[in-house]
């Protein structure tokens, strides 16, 4: 016969899932960020002159369109992990407060910012990169790509997407923090998480205003941001067990 379940079976169940949303999530963005880091030179190659970036581009071919693919598709895996966080605060009674609208907007804005490579740069490299092409196609190329690159990367997929995640991240680890969901201090890793999102958005102003000093921060954000929800999903996965088997 099988016993009801109980509330700790409940909460338990719920860990396990987001435990599991979390380690698939990073697994399909840590892959083709890697991939592109090491075939692509991402994220240093956007800082070359447009015509190093387009040649590059094209020479990488059908597997460099598929990596970008794969990673603008790896951003809307974040959306099941912020429903899990919902779901888990949840259980000790927090409401969600708008965190699932700001993540599902951030995984959307980056997604839409990191498809441009995949259903736009792709022609763009062809034109600049076509031995036929002359010079002023080049010219106009490099043009269409600098605008496509600066409002559909740097302003939606960026600024957008990397601000709304920013936010996303206070809210939750607030909310983890109060819950007491996961311990304490790693909820408190979440917030010093932020400082490097805000200071990393200073290169995307310098480039319009070159008074502003440029601190590549954004790629070291990524990176603890990504270290915490590891760290989470490890602690999430102790938590489920220990619950069960102590039931």
């Amino acid at each position: 016969m099988n016993r009801t379940q109980t509330p700790d079976d409940s909460r338990a169940a719920t860990q396990l899932a987001l435990a599991g949303s979390l380690l698939v999530f990073l697994v399909c963005a840590t892959l083709p960020y890697t991939w592109l880091i090491e075939h692509f030179g991402y994220d240093d190659i956007l800082r070359e002159p447009t015509a190093v970036i387009l040649r590059n581009f094209h020479a990488g071919g059908a597997p460099l369109v598929l990596a970008w693919f794969a990673f603008a598709m790896s951003a809307l895996l974040f959306i099941p992990v912020a429903r899990g966080f919902q779901r888990l605060l949840a259980t000790y009674g927090e409401s969600d407060r708008g965190t699932s609208i700001l993540a599902v907007a951030s995984a959307t804005a980056q997604a839409i910012g990191l498809l441009r490579w995949t259903l736009v740069v792709p022609a763009l490299a062809a034109a600049y990169s076509d031995p036929l092409s002359s010079i002023a196609t080049q010219d106009a190329t490099a043009v269409v790509f600098d605008a496509v690159h600066r409002y559909g990367g740097m302003v939606i997929g960026e600024m957008v997407g990397q601000l709304l995640l920013a936010g996303w991240t206070a809210l939750v680890a607030a909310q983890l923090w109060r819950t007491r969901a996961v311990p304490r201090p790693l909820a408190a890793i979440g917030m010093l998480t932020l400082p490097f999102w805000l200071l990393g958005q200073t290169e995307l102003l310098h480039g319009v205003i070159p008074s502003v000093p440029s601190i590549e921060a954004i790629p070291l954000a990524f990176m603890a941001w990504e270290a915490w929800l590891a760290a989470m999903a490890i602690s999430l996965l102790a938590d489920a067990w220990h619950s069960r088997a102590h039931a």
